[in-house]
């Protein structure tokens, strides 16, 4: 597999990662990503990577 293909959806993401505390908070694990806090989203994962994405263009 590997990071040849090109990813538009979180869920599909080796990167993404979940924690529970009364909700479910979904964030990026990724080393490159240019938002520090790496927040997808609560509750929901979000139906496409965000611009920050470091996986979403190549």
């Amino acid at each position: 597999m590997g990071l040849m293909n090109k990813v538009s959806n979180c869920a599909e993401c080796e990167f993404m990662k979940m924690y529970n505390y009364g909700n479910k908070i979904y964030y990026c694990d990724h080393v490159d990503r240019t938002d520090d806090m790496g927040k997808l989203s609560v509750n929901e994962l979000p139906k496409r990577s965000p611009k920050w994405c470091p996986l979403r263009d190549k």
